[in-house]
């Protein structure tokens, strides 16, 4: 045996017994205080009410929203927290996420077994430690959403893909095909990220290399993704006339291209949204990153050998390069839609640090040290924010809330200057739609004030023998304190991110 290969196995040694160590990471990452921090508004709060309502409805197609129909995502995301909902209450905040606690462990595996399949088992180890404890990612996880989910059905296809490309086993393009069906079915079009990189890859290997890819297209494959990632779009499409044209105009083109849906639109958010995120969302890693290639540019003359002819690193360049460059351009912005990008940004990283392993550079013990100085910061952080103080927090506001609410019977709450309280409403099981005032365009500032306040005033006692609340956020009390209010009208702080306002005769 050559030195070159007893170095190898060697390493592989090593680097597997660091696979088990990966996964009790992720577990510990994505399970400690998983529901200790109360749901945030809006999105955890719209997600987890939502779930409980369908699950409440006995319809789990149907998306369910205080009553009516909420048809802006697909139900397999309902239904995922609705079933953490079954197993530990509908008012849990571990069993609205708790579903969230598989998806990012079986997004680990697949990583790493995509990773393996690319190159071998020391990179497909590394690459999955890279990814169980990176603190963005595991955030991800701790948030009510489609994201964390979609990733994982996005690594689920990638890992397929490779497979069915390296052996044309018809049982991996069905789970390619599978993959990008539950893709669909959890956020819609999204689903279709994977191939953005597959799709160029493919062609890159017909034009250049002449290789026929057509194996992929698959009856039974296609059939697999219609059923699972389709047909519910036609089914309630026939039930419910319209929902495709909502679904293609508002959902994806009005939301993606113009903006409809207010998601952070302006040019700049790029910035804090997607840059930042990317750049410092694995932590630790990166600094481990950067001293691996300043150690390879100091010792070899260039900081990282490899060759974009290499299919593996074609296929990961550009499952990067054009998921980013569509985000970018994308006039929906939340920071959770970047996930995807972590699977090949991952993978490479991995293989970097694989490569600087091999060649002395940093050793099994540094991976570990940053592996758990990484892990040690997301779980800190994590039970450190279920007692930080938030107003997004509405576990918190239920809690500040009860003093108030025991001298009432079944008052009825109402929120201004915000979104309905749908996390509120998951805790208390009270309603807190949002009142809207009216607009005041054209009146000086005192005299517009005044106005809201007589229409706030009317609202609170217009309904005898019933006992309105209405939430304010804390930041407008100081513009409430420049005018005059009935004596009757109560203002009672509830923490220091809200108050309430009664009518008291």
């Amino acid at each position: 045996m050559s030195s070159e290969n007893l170095s190898s196995k060697i390493l592989s040694n090593k680097t597997s017994s660091l696979l088990f160590f990966a996964l009790i990471l992720s577990f510990l990452c994505v399970t400690l205080f998983q529901g200790s921090r109360g749901l945030y508004e809006t999105t955890e709060g719209r997600y987890a009410l939502c779930a409980r309502e369908t699950m409440q409805s006995g319809n789990l197609l149907e998306p369910v929203l205080h009553g009516k129909h909420h048809w802006t995502k697909p139900p397999l995301t309902y239904i995922a927290i609705a079933s953490g909902l079954f197993i530990f209450g509908d008012n849990s905040t571990w069993g609205a996420r708790f579903y969230l606690i598989p998806a990012f462990i079986f997004t680990v595996v697949f990583v790493y077994l995509f990773a393996r399949s690319l190159w071998d088992l020391p990179t497909g180890v590394i690459s999955a430690l890279i990814y169980s404890c990176s603190p963005f990612l595991v955030g991800g996880a701790n948030s009510i959403s489609t994201d964390t989910l979609l990733v994982l059905w996005h690594s689920l296809t990638f890992f397929a893909f490779w497979k069915a490309y390296q052996t044309k086993n018809r049982w991996f393009i069905y789970l390619f095909w599978l993959g990008i069906g539950l893709g669909c079915i959890t956020k819609g079009p999204m689903g279709f990220i994977p191939l953005m990189g597959i799709l160029p890859f493919c062609l890159w290997r017909w034009l250049v290399y002449k290789e026929k890819l057509w194996y992929f297209i698959s009856p039974i494959g296609i059939l697999i993704f219609f059923m699972v990632g389709i047909a519910w779009y036609f089914w309630e499409n026939m039930k419910h006339p319209g929902l495709l044209q909502y679904w293609l105009f508002h959902e994806t083109v009005g939301r993606l291209a113009e903006g409809e849906f207010d998601r952070n639109p302006e040019w700049y958010k790029v910035f804090p949204m997607y840059f930042v995120p990317v750049i410092f969302g694995t932590g630790f890693w990166l600094f481990l990153l950067l001293y691996a290639l300043y150690r390879n540019k100091k010792d070899n003359g260039k900081y990282f050998s490899f060759s974009c002819s290499e299919p593996q690193w074609f296929l990961l360049i550009v499952s990067f390069v054009f998921p980013f460059i569509f985000f970018l351009v994308s006039k929906s912005r939340l920071t959770l839609y970047i996930l995807p990008v972590f699977i090949p940004l991952t993978i490479m990283m991995g293989r970097i640090l694989q490569s600087a392993m091999e060649c002395n550079f940093i050793s099994v013990k540094k991976l570990v040290i940053i592996a758990l100085i990484n892990s040690a910061l997301i779980i800190s952080a994590k039970g450190f924010s279920a007692y930080y103080p938030n107003g997004k927090d509405m576990k918190q506001l239920a809690n500040d809330i009860q003093p108030l609410l025991s001298q009432f019977h079944q008052p009825e709450f109402y929120c201004i200057k915000s979104n309905d309280l749908n996390g509120f409403e998951f805790y208390t099981h009270i309603p807190v739609p949002e009142k809207e005032l009216p607009e005041e365009q054209g009146l000086d500032p005192e005299t517009a004030l005044k106005n809201i306040m007589k229409t706030i005033t009317d609202f609170l006692t217009e309904k005898s023998g019933t006992q309105r609340i209405i939430l304010i956020p804390r930041k407008y009390e100081k513009v409430m304190t420049t005018i005059k209010i009935p004596d009757k009208l109560k203002i009672h702080p509830v923490n220091k991110f809200w108050i309430a306002m009664y009518y008291s005769e």
